[in-house]
């Protein structure tokens, strides 16, 4: 019933996308009339799209940080006016694709978009299966307000914001309690939303967006499900040297320490009866953990475009059941910086573009953005690299990603994220993509045991690909692994089998990193101000110093 209008509108827009995105434009125009950034450039009113082509040019970040850095360091715009008239919430922090994370304005008209997406996903997720409406919800995210700008607005993450605007009854029966999410050592947090999950028996949905998470949390729970239980039969939150971790450790400035312990252990007693239950679920290893521990597990969602086949397949074991496997679901392709496209079922990242949300135009793939495409112009099967404006003050703001194009629903194109359109390395005209990164290092995870794994080009005589890979438990061999990613990036990229049949690249070199080096890299990032759910295991390393200072040790000199 709540939703009912919204549905009627989607189903409208899925025939009449153009309709819709004119619609989308102007408002977004009215919302930020006056805003500085829209001075500078003359616009005063209303726009077509082919006029906003005119008026306003493609950029990057950089470009608009000028026009958001006085009120991210003093509180308010500055002389010339910020990109938005609305009021700005908060910020958002994102990785970025440079070193400085990025800061994105918050305004109610954003919020207004992301939320319509959000619930047609929850009502298709439903739809699919009534079961998802049930139990209590677990999402794995960072804090919405971690904290303060010099100019006193708060920043923070994404999957923190989105949690937060949830009604306050589904917040109070999480399991993980919020201000746990603050909790700065990242391995106790790990450990402590395992610990306080499993004592729950009725989890019904579980949901991050990086699958490489997911993978974390289950390895960690078989680990150390032993200790879990043992706290849950106690009723504390931990023990031993973790009590100790946890009595040093601090939390996000903008959280009280002492009402965060309070949450944590609001509903905290000895239970021996789901302590032997946890015990029992441990039986059979990894094989179907996640679903003896919650047999009320109905979906896990994560990604599954991008680089997350790298990980899907050794998540399967963890979703198996005698029923055949937990359905998977992407939750959508959506940034910090707004919703684009809806998925409509399990098993599949690709989306139907939410025209109902940010106004969107494509670049296609190789070309300048001298010319761009709308939605309802789009071919089946091209690539487009997407720009968008949105009602936080991006105005065709390029997103560096590109995304295929796989069908349409009506009128109205489906899509899938592929890669970031700066991820390209090419030392003689083979131009790998992040794309073709994935592809072949899914298809080494298969044949190989390695946690992770990136590749870069060296200048050796021929010039050749070197990978890190992270070994698994039985490490490989060196040289079989880099002659498996030789054969499969020839299978996904002939400009690569060319350069390697005429010699003008040589045979690729594979170097085992020290185990935990990616974890560390990732740590590093989270700890130079990345959100914790938001960092990505490059497939792609820039240059061969970048890998070596990253992940390896330099080799001597020969």
């Amino acid at each position: 019933m709540f939703n009912r209008k919204l549905l009627r509108d989607f189903e409208a827009c899925k025939a009449s996308p153009e309709a819709f995105q004119r619609a989308r434009l102007s408002d977004i125009l009215t919302r930020n009339r006056g805003a500085g950034y829209l001075r500078h450039y003359g616009v005063e009113g209303d726009l077509s799209p082919s006029d906003l082509r005119r008026a306003l040019p493609v950029v990057t970040y950089d470009a608009l940080w000028p026009w958001i850095e006085p009120l991210v360091e003093t509180g308010a715009d500055g002389p010339r006016g910020g990109v938005t008239t609305e009021p700005v919430s908060m910020f958002l922090k994102t990785s970025g694709t440079t070193g400085r994370p990025k800061l994105l304005p918050v305004t109610p008209g954003l919020e207004a978009e992301t939320d319509r997406a959000r619930r047609i996903w929850i009502e298709r997720m439903i739809a699919d299966d009534e079961r998802n409406a049930v139990g209590c919800h677990m999402a794995v995210i960072s804090p919405m307000h971690e904290d303060l700008t010099p100019g006193g607005l708060p920043m923070g993450s994404n999957t923190g914001r989105i949690f937060m605007r949830q009604p306050e009854l589904i917040r109070a029966f999480a399991p993980v309690p919020y201000p746990l999410f603050g909790l700065r050592d990242f391995d106790l947090r790990y450990f402590l939303m395992l610990r306080l999950a499993a004592g729950r028996h009725d989890v019904g949905t579980l949901t991050t967006a990086n699958p490489s998470t997911i993978l974390m949390l289950c390895r960690r729970l078989a680990e150390d499900i032993d200790a879990i239980a043992d706290d849950i039969e106690a009723g504390v939150l931990c023990s031993g040297a973790r009590a100790e971790a946890l009595q040093a450790a601090t939390f996000a400035p903008t959280l009280d320490r002492a009402a965060a312990m309070a949450e944590m252990k609001k509903w905290l007693r000895p239970d021996k009866k789901r302590a032997a239950f946890v015990r029992a679920a441990a039986v059979g290893g990894p094989e179907g953990l996640l679903h003896r521990l919650w047999p009320q597990l109905t979906t896990v969602n994560c990604w599954l475009g991008g680089h997350a086949p790298l990980y899907l397949g050794r998540l399967a074991p963890f979703l198996s059941t005698p029923e055949g496997s937990i359905p998977m679901r992407d939750p959508g392709f959506s940034a910090s910086e707004g919703f684009f496209a809806i998925p409509l079922r399990a098993g599949t990242p690709e989306g139907v573009l939410h025209c109902m949300g940010p106004f969107m135009e494509f670049i296609p793939e190789g070309e300048g953005d001298d010319r761009t495409l709308l939605a309802h112009e789009l071919e089946v099967g091209a690539r487009y690299r997407i720009v968008v404006t949105t009602s936080g003050g991006l105005w065709r703001y390029d997103m560096q990603d590109v995304v295929e194009v796989t069908g349409r629903l009506g009128a109205t194109p489906t899509v899938r994220f592929l890669y970031k359109s700066g991820g390209t390395l090419s030392v003689t005209g083979e131009k790998i993509t992040e794309g073709h990164a994935v592809a072949a290092a899914a298809s080494v995870a298969d044949q190989h045991d390695v946690e992770a794994m990136c590749a870069t080009f060296e200048f050796a005589d021929p010039p050749r690909y070197v990978l890190a890979f992270e070994p698994g438990a039985a490490a490989p061999s060196p040289e079989a692994l880099a002659a498996s990613w030789d054969a499969a990036m020839r299978g996904v990229n002939v400009e690569y089998a060319e350069k390697r049949d005429s010699g003008r690249l040589g045979p690729p070199l594979a170097r085992p990193t020290a185990r935990g080096a990616f974890g560390a890299w990732r740590q590093a990032k989270v700890n130079q101000g990345a959100p914790d759910g938001q960092v990505k295991l490059p497939p792609l390393v820039r240059s061969f110093e970048d890998l070596t200072a990253a992940l390896l040790t330099p080799e001597p000199p020969r």
